[in-house]
């Protein structure tokens, strides 16, 4: 629940002492401040975890750095395999539990059983994993400086849901922090336009049409196809929004302290297949499944049917990454499918691959997505299905628009004025992304690079009123956690 009132007190407070100390001591500031936000935020469970998985990584780290000559690339093989094991057995353990328990009834502390998953721990597992896992490839050595490799892992915008960052580069730019100035025009602008636009999509959008999508899922039985295939569209919209909006202002964030983070989209539904749409969504964790799950597992490298068997390995993992239960699975394995039916239909003659290319493959990737998105937002794998079922035209003994009448003055649980604010503000997304993708630019990275003044302080003006008159924030309970918060 980053988007407190309290949170953004806190924010302005640390760049208050971010540019007041010297630079020598920024990285402190920062490093204690992160800690602090995650024992705010996440628990003290939360802050132990982090803290451990942190350590374990940095020592494992040394240990390597330390080995003599010989023998050293079978030590560095131990030494990382067990350390990934172990990340991975973390992670998956923690998620997995109440599965492992039901099999194997162990006696677990109530400590760990009531605390649940701690936040953002897929998200600095997987950083931890790529550090060891670059370390036993000799891509990199071993990180010494423990003030720097603690903040890569630990940065508090990027704690609850990412971007994956990789050590180099993120430590590269920890080292240059004494060189940041408090007056940087194009680092303040970039930091405004990120924040603001993020802002925009996670407290006027996907808020919104949160209250509409729980409404439906809460009594799915009660609402018919039509119904059914709104809200299923909603969510598609509602989750890009969420975590492409929490990506957009961290980064705002970020850059205000002069620490760049990794973009994690880049206008994902006007990808033209569903290939094209894993190159754009969750940018960071593609790029961590492909260097450490598929490229191992042979890639392409081995034939057709050996590339189409990894390809369905790896978005399994991604489906078991997000959470447990079949539903996730069933996700994972679609996006699977449909990524090797994409990649052969490609291949195929003119008027087969017209659904994986232009406006026509845009569309078909969309409702793909969509579907799949269904099985991603159910509570259980039979939810989804009843979901499904609902949509189907002789599925349910309802009419196909049941439920979209208005029920004490609510549509969906919104009023029609909110649907009004919604709507509109779905279209200046889509007028943005549209008008980013032909100029193969960020929207937000547009506003700072080829805006004139005017233009640039207008928009921000306009942007800053929707998100105080029509965004959805407040204190305490009032504002929604982030959809990937959960993973």
């Amino acid at each position: 629940m980053l988007f407190q009132t309290s949170a953004f007190c806190f924010i302005l407070i640390l760049l208050l002492l971010f540019y007041i100390f010297p630079g020598s001591a920024r990285k402190w500031v920062l490093l204690l401040a992160s800690l602090v936000f995650i024992r705010w935020q996440g628990g003290i469970s939360g802050l132990l975890v982090i803290a451990a998985i942190t350590l374990i990584a940095y020592a494992s780290g040394i240990a390597i750095g330390n080995l003599s000559q010989k023998g050293k690339e079978r030590a560095t093989q131990i030494i990382s395999v067990v350390s990934i094991i172990f990340f991975v057995m973390v992670l998956f353990g923690w998620k997995y539990l109440d599965i492992i328990l039901s099999i194997f009834p162990v006696k677990i502390p109530s400590i760990v059983l009531n605390a649940g998953i701690p936040i953002g721990l897929s998200f600095y597992s997987f950083q931890a994993i790529s550090y060891m896992a670059d370390l036993r490839l000799g891509k990199m050595e071993p990180h010494k400086n423990f003030i720097d490799f603690a903040l890569y892992m630990v940065w508090f915008p990027k704690w609850m849901s990412g971007p994956i960052e990789r050590v180099g580069s993120f430590t590269q730019q920890i080292e240059k922090l004494g060189q940041v100035k408090l007056f940087d025009e194009n680092r303040i602008k970039r930091g405004l336009s990120y924040t603001l636009w993020g802002l925009f999509m996670k407290l006027v959008i996907a808020d919104r049409l949160g209250v509409m999508v729980d409404t439906v899922y809460s009594d799915i039985p009660e609402y018919g196809a039509l119904t059914l295939a709104l809200t299923a569209a909603l969510y598609s919209i509602q989750i890009y929004c969420d975590f492409a909006g929490y990506t957009n202002t961290m980064i705002g964030i970020s850059s205000l302290f002069g620490l760049e983070l990794t973009q994690n989209f880049r206008i994902p539904y006007l990808a033209e297949n569903v290939v094209e749409f894993w190159r754009r969504w969750h940018i960071s964790l593609s790029s961590f499944l492909k260097d450490y799950i598929y490229i191992p597992l042979g890639g392409n490298r081995k034939g057709n049917a050996r590339k189409a068997l990894n390809t369905i390995v790896v978005f399994i993992v991604c489906g078991a990454w997000h959470g447990a239960g079949l539903s996730f699975l069933a996700w994972g394995l679609m996006h699977g499918i449909f990524n090797v039916l994409a990649g052969n239909l490609k291949k195929g003659k003119a008027n087969i691959s017209i659904l994986v290319t232009g406006n026509i493959g845009r569309v078909v990737n969309f409702i793909i997505v969509t579907f799949a998105w269904i099985f991603f937002r159910a509570s259980s794998f039979r939810e989804g299905l009843s979901f499904v079922r609902g949509m189907l035209p002789f599925g349910s003994s309802l009419s196909a628009t049941a439920g979209l009448a208005a029920r004490d003055g609510l549509y969906l649980g919104a009023s029609q004025i909110q649907w009004i604010i919604g709507a509109l503000a779905v279209i200046i997304l889509v007028v943005a992304d549209i008008y980013s993708e032909k100029r193969k630019e960020l929207f937000p990275e547009l506003i700072v690079e080829k805006w004139s003044i005017p233009c640039r302080a207008a928009l921000l003006t306009f942007i800053t009123l929707v998100i105080l008159i029509f965004g959805k924030y407040g204190l305490g309970d009032e504002i929604r956690s982030f959809v990937y918060m959960q993973f």
